[in-house]
């Protein structure tokens, strides 16, 4: 679909594009998607009157929830797919020539995503998990698996733009929509506590993923 369909909902200018604001929710509320037809300058004006208000207390109802930027959470996740053990299958399904990481993508290293290099990375490359691991981890522990789940599908799309520009995807074949600005702050996945078990569970089960994915 074209970019730029419409005209500027605030201006009138024509050839407004299509913009999108994120706002996440804590676990396990979905994430609200606004869609607005903006020109460039009503765009950049509403995101500066946006950025002003970013330093607002996040809450959810009587509890407070801990929010932390998005380096925070990208470095967290990373973390807890090292311990684990999801980054160590992931890494043998891309020796085999099965990764879900584009060859092009330029925070790949040698055995797939370097988890090394987070200050390439963005938040839906670091979200993302494929079905066959999902799938395992839903057989060891069903909760964490939804709390990956709900990342992977809640958090991770807020930054599918800055995916398909550091996986260099030509510019053609881009996703229409732009993103109005990045949210201030995402709402902590509660997964610390799960790493131990998945790990003790996944390693029985490496092989099945691994020949899922060669399937």
């Amino acid at each position: 679909m074209d970019a730029t369909t419409s005209s500027c909902q605030d201006c009138g200018t024509p050839a407004a594009n299509r913009c999108l604001t994120f706002t996440t929710r804590p676990y396990p509320q979905p994430a609200e998607t606004t869609e607005q037809l903006l020109c460039p300058r009503c765009a950049r004006r509403l995101r500066h009157r946006m950025m002003a208000t970013d330093s607002e207390a996040c809450t959810s109802g009587d509890s407070p929830v801990e929010w932390i930027g998005r380096r925070e959470l990208i470095a967290r996740l990373d973390q807890f797919f090292a311990a684990s053990g999801i980054l160590e299958i992931c890494s043998r399904c891309h020796n085999q020539g099965t990764g879900c990481c584009p060859p092009t993508c330029r925070v790949m290293g040698s055995r797939g995503c370097d988890p090394q290099n987070r200050h390439g990375k963005t938040v839906f490359c670091a979200a993302f998990l494929c079905s066959a691991i999902l799938n395992a981890i839903r057989e060891i522990d069903p909760e964490c698996a939804r709390i990956l789940r709900w990342v992977r599908d809640q958090l991770g799309p807020t930054e599918f733009h800055l995916y398909e520009m550091i996986a260099r995807v030509p510019a053609a074949h881009r996703e229409p929509e732009r993103p109005l600005r990045l949210p201030a702050a995402y709402p902590a996945p509660p997964l610390a506590h799960f790493a131990a078990r998945i790990r003790a569970g996944l390693a029985p089960l490496a092989d099945e993923i691994l020949e899922v994915q060669r399937s």
